[in-house]
């Protein structure tokens, strides 16, 4: 006797076509399957869609999508200089935090704290008028005043004054300003005013001021608060960001910029100088365990923050 040829069930039939159709794959009914196999195909692709995993909506939400990045920056008018042969970034250790506005018994630290040997020379960032002096806590200063780049104002007036602190030497005249070129050496990294101490890795701590003429730096002290000094560093602000900060994508992680008339100095140093040496880990070990790299604090899309403007 011939076995008949075994049908599909009427329920497997609806099964698949619901299953077919729920998943976009074919629309299916009795009289819509012809064979077996046709049957099969149907099953099968729906079983596939049935056995991919479910879409993560909240997945989905959690995706971020970034900025492209920013074209490579560097400044047009390199006017200024690094003031040091070598770059090992920041110095952070027991005695405190060597960044722009780090918290300070005194209130906040109103320069950067650059890691550097004791010896090391210290270079004239721009070409200005500099002169020496001894500061308390300061111990041996090194003030150096010039007209800021073009481009960041200089064309307006504006002007830096940079102060160098702590230094083992001191290459300019005492109370008499001199005039010197970028690049010039005005004395070497110490430790001398408050940075004499065991728990202070040897540094130069290194201020900017802006000020809205040569005569106005001439004259700033670099202590206390300056009102009238507000508006040139408000013009300041405002062309380094349309010249610099935007091009740049570059910020700080975790600090103002500014802070009343003083500006940071490492961006104004990455807005306007040659490029910095490299940074790199010293050697002395009592050094290396103080160093704290620029992109701990910076960031760029425009540069590597702790490369520099190429």
């Amino acid at each position: 006797m011939r076995t008949a040829e075994r049908s599909p069930s009427i329920g497997n039939l609806a099964r698949a076509a619901i299953a077919a159709s729920a998943f976009g794959v074919a629309s299916c009914s009795a009289g819509d399957v012809r064979s077996s196999d046709h049957l099969a195909s149907v099953v099968s692709a729906a079983e596939s869609a049935i056995a991919s995993p479910p879409v993560d909506d909240d997945a989905l939400k959690k995706v971020v999508y970034e900025d492209p990045p920013a074209p490579p920056w560097a400044p047009t008018d390199r006017a200024f200089h690094y003031p040091l042969p070598e770059d090992f970034g920041i110095r952070a250790d027991s005695g405190g935090d060597g960044h722009f506005l780090a918290p300070r018994s005194h209130g906040k630290h109103n320069g950067i704290d650059f890691l550097a040997a004791v010896g090391t020379p210290v270079f004239a960032a721009c070409d200005g008028k500099a002169k020496s002096d001894v500061r308390g806590g300061y111990g041996n200063v090194v003030q150096l005043v010039c007209k800021l780049p073009k481009e960041l104002g200089g064309d307006e007036g504006l002007h830096a004054s940079f102060f160098y602190a702590h230094l083992s030497r001191q290459d300019v005249p005492k109370k008499k300003w001199t005039q010197v070129k970028a690049g010039t050496t005005l004395g070497a990294v110490g430790k001398t005013g408050n940075a004499k101490g065991p728990r202070v890795t040897s540094h130069l701590h290194l201020e900017v001021i802006i000020r809205g003429s040569e005569k106005e730096a001439l004259e700033e002290r670099h202590a206390g608060v300056v009102p009238k000094a507000n508006a040139a560093a408000d013009r300041f602000f405002e062309i380094l960001a349309d010249t610099c900060l935007e091009p740049a994508k570059l910020e700080a992680k975790d600090h103002k910029l500014r802070r009343e008339r003083r500006a940071d100095p490492y961006v104004l140093l990455m807005c306007a100088s040659k490029p910095k040496p490299d940074l790199t880990r010293p050697e002395d070990r009592h050094l290396a365990v103080a160093q704290v790299k620029w992109s701990s604090h910076y960031q760029a899309r425009g540069f590597d923050v702790d490369r520099g403007p190429q």
